[in-house]
């Protein structure tokens, strides 16, 4: 995306030392703090200081003139009853206690630089920085009145660069009038990108790192709001608990190299299939980049490493879009239709929809207890407990069973065990016929550190009274399967009424929908199920 240069409309005689002469132009190099125009500020109860060098004024202004160069700059903001408070900096002395006095009293903050080459530029640029520190989270504008090109201007301090090729009158009026009006086109903070941005439009061109926690995780939660619908905003430690998965997470970032914000990130994973601790998943959990940035190959750059790295971990047979456990996204948003094209172009068959794993849609859904119609008494003879320590081996095998509301079981042994293992073993809801578990569900509260409840964070954004159900198995395919489900959530939902839930949440449904439905479940949300094997690559 270009800088933004700006003209006054018209040829007028005044601003221009000739008629032949080239036009001066303003640039917004880039905004990241949304200050220009300053006009946008709503009222002005605090003054903008303006911090300005003292020079020798420059050739093209009036002889006669003996005012400081900057003053028409000033002078031209406050006709637009901006309060200005001009204070002049020297070689000497730079930033003292009465610029200290004025940066702390003001609203916005303009500090201009005049030379960015020779003896001068190092202090020049030493007083802005520090001024840049006494601001602290008041916005600061640097007005460069020189050439700007090949140098490496330190954007973590300095997040609105305004660039004019001198300090001439000409020059300062229309860097001026950019002040005030901005010119066409200027939509966001990360509308307007550097110089150096023009050239990055490659996947080559991104520097691909991987996601660290402490750095990336505010950012990262920031990109992953403005990314997605908003039923799948999360808050950052909810955030953080799916991300920081040591030993199975293998996420990635993209920042912009010239002003080092997070601008694409991407989550994979690489969890056990089953319960023989030798095959494995690989997830692509999601991929997503800032919307100033898109179709300049950061997507491609971030898939092509989380790829990249998954072909290397030793037993990944397949690879899935989207993840089991945790669970971010169970597959893509049936939603997005520009995901499903972009996945397409990468060889996944997100539409084809022929046979399992190709697009089909599996979907979340939410019921209150209060639809659920009254329980119909069957003969099939089942009783409905909690989980006990002497039901755990026969629980754990289950899950070699066919699932009874998904079409795979990915991860599941592994969720089970976690239960079990941690504490959880109440969690576990089994249908038993003597002796003999016939069928089996994870139930979990939002708040608990249940692996379940860390996995599974949907219900929790909707409602604190909102429990889950997942992971529901059934032992046998015969004639009483879609009765046992019917029982096995009527079961889980006195379970969870029991704990102070109102409602239920249950995931990943891609079988089992027309014994739900009856039961008074409503969808919430609606994905692709999208998977291929390794070897497909």
């Amino acid at each position: 995306m270009s800088t933004r240069p700006f003209w006054p409309g018209g040829n007028t005689p005044s601003l221009y030392p000739s008629e032949t002469s080239e036009r001066p132009a303003a640039t917004v190099l880039w905004d990241y703090q949304n200050c220009i125009p300053l006009l946008r500020t709503p009222s002005w109860d605090r003054p903008v200081t303006l911090i300005t060098p003292v020079v020798v004024p420059p050739a093209g202004n009036d002889p006669a003139d003996n005012r400081d160069p900057f003053e028409i700059f000033g002078q031209s903001l406050s006709s637009r009853d901006i309060p200005i408070r001009h204070v002049p900096y020297t070689k000497n002395q730079c930033i003292t206690g009465v610029h200290v006095a004025f940066i702390r009293r003001a609203e916005v903050v303009i500090f201009v630089i005049t030379h960015l080459d020779g003896p001068g530029f190092p202090l020049q640029l030493g007083c802005a920085e520090l001024v840049a520190q006494i601001c602290e989270s008041r916005p600061l504008i640097i007005l460069a009145c020189c050439p700007v090109a090949g140098h490496n201007i330190p954007n973590a301090y300095f997040r609105t660069l305004v660039h004019v090729a001198g300090y001439a009158n000409p020059e300062l009026l229309i860097a001026a009038n950019l002040f005030l009006d901005g010119g066409a086109g200027l939509t966001a903070p990360y509308a307007n990108m550097s110089v150096q941005n023009q050239v990055l439009d490659t996947e080559s061109a991104w520097p691909v790192r991987p996601w660290v926690g402490e750095r990336d995780l505010l950012e990262t939660c920031a990109l992953w709001q403005e990314c997605l619908p908003y039923p799948f905003h999360l808050n950052p430690a909810t955030l953080e608990s799916l991300l920081k998965r040591d030993g199975y997470a293998l996420h990635y970032v993209v920042r912009d190299p010239v002003n080092g914000s997070l601008v694409g990130f991407c989550a994979a994973y690489a969890t056990f299939a089953d319960s023989f601790d030798v095959a494995l998943v690989g997830s692509i959990a999601a991929v997503i980049v800032h919307t100033a940035y898109r179709g300049r190959g950061i997507g491609s750059a971030l898939y092509k490493a989380a790829m990249s790295r998954l072909q290397r971990v030793r037993g990944v047979r397949r690879l899935h879009l989207g993840s089991t456990f945790p669970r971010l996204l169970c597959g893509v948003p049936a939603e997005m239709d520009y995901v499903d094209q972009w996945f397409e172009r990468k060889g996944w068959p997100v539409s084809t929809q022929g046979h399992e794993g190709q697009g089909g849609l599996v979907a979340d859904w939410i019921l209150r207890f209060t639809d659920l119609p009254s329980m119909t008494v069957y003969s099939t003879g089942l009783g409905f407990r909690q989980c006990v320590d002497s039901d755990a081996e026969q629980v754990l095998s289950i899950e070699h069973r066919q699932p009874a509301t998904s079409t795979h079981s990915h991860g599941w042994y592994d969720l089970y065990a976690q239960t079990l293992r941690q504490g959880y073993i109440g969690d576990v809801i089994v249908a038993y016929e003597n002796d003999t578990i016939v069928a089996t569900a994870i139930i979990y509260t939002p708040g608990e550190q249940s692996p379940a409840a860390v996995d599974i964070p949907w219900p929790a954004t909707l409602s604190s009274s909102i429990g889950g159900a997942t992971c529901i198995c059934i032992k046998d395919a015969n004639n009483s399967r879609e009765i046992i489900l019917t029982e096995l959530i009527f079961a889980c939902s006195r379970a969870l009424s029991q704990r102070g839930m109102t409602g239920m949440f249950l995931d990943a449904v891609s079988a089992g929908q027309r014994e739900i439905i009856p039961l008074g479940f409503q969808k919430w949300m609606q994905y692709k199920d999208v998977w291929r094997e390794m070897s497909t690559t």
